[in-house]
C-alpha cells in the first residue's frame, strides 16, 4: 500500500446507460470520447494511479488504465467504488462518474484535498450530496461492503450513514460552481450540453 500524498481516482462507467440508449462513456465531447476526458481530468487533478470501474472490462481495456470488474452484479456505483477502494494503492480514492462532463481538475483537486485518514470528502451542493465526484478512504470499505451485504446500494444512503458515524468532510458547491455536477442521462441532454 503506498503512502504519502498521492491517491488512486476511479471512473465509474458501470451503468447500463438505458436512458441514454448508447454507451455514454463512448460518447464524444469536442475531440475526446467521454471516458477520455474524464481520465485526463483525473490525471490533471494528480491521480497516481487512474482505474476504471465497469461491467464490461474488455470494453475500457485500451483506455490506458486498470479495468476494475464489478463483484456484485446490478449494485449500481456503489459496488464500484467498493471494487475501487479494495484495488486501489493508495488510502485515499477520487471517484467521478464517466457522465459529469462538465467536471474540472480544478474541482476534483478541492475534492481530494480535503478527504485525509478515515475520512471521505463528498460536496454538497441544492441538490443534497454528490457522491459521485467526491474523495473516499480506504477507511470507508468495511461500510461500503457492510450496505452491500445488506442490499443498500444507494450512493446516497451510504454517504448518509458514512456522515452519522462522522466520516464525511463536506464541501460545499458553490452556486458558480453546480454546472460541474450536472449529469447527462438521456440523448437531449447530450445534445444540449455538447454544443
Amino acid at each position: 500500500m503506498r503512502d504519502g500524498d498521492g491517491f488512486s481516482a476511479v471512473v465509474l462507467v458501470g451503468g447500463r446507460s438505458t436512458r441514454m440508449c448508447t454507451d455514454k462513456a463512448l460518447l464524444r465531447v469536442d475531440s475526446e470520447l467521454l471516458i477520455e476526458r474524464q481520465l485526463r481530468c483525473l490525471r490533471e487533478a494528480g491521480a497516481g494511479e487512474l482505474l476504471i470501474s465497469a461491467n464490461r472490462s474488455g470494453e475500457y481495456s485500451r483506455f490506458g488504465a486498470t479495468v476494475i470488474p464489478d463483484e456484485h452484479a446490478d449494485a449500481g456505483p456503489l459496488g464500484g467504488l467498493a471494487a475501487a477502494l479494495r484495488a486501489a494503492s493508495f488510502q485515499r480514492l477520487l471517484v467521478l462518474a464517466v457522465d459529469l462532463p462538465a467536471m474540472t481538475a480544478a474541482m476534483l483537486g478541492k475534492i481530494i484535498s480535503l478527504c485525509s485518514e478515515n475520512f471521505a470528502c463528498v460536496p454538497v451542493d441544492d441538490s443534497g450530496f454528490q457522491p459521485l465526484a467526491a474523495a473516499y478512504h480506504k477507511a470507508l470499505l468495511p461500510l461500503a461492503q457492510r450496505q452491500l451485504n445488506a442490499g443498500k446500494y444507494s450512493m446516497r444512503d451510504f454517504v448518509a450513514v458514512a456522515v452519522a458515524e462522522g466520516l464525511v468532510h463536506y464541501l460545499q458547491v458553490l452556486p458558480d460552481e453546480q454546472i460541474q455536477f450536472t449529469n447527462w442521462n438521456r440523448p437531449g441532454e447530450w445534445t444540449e450540453l455538447s454544443r
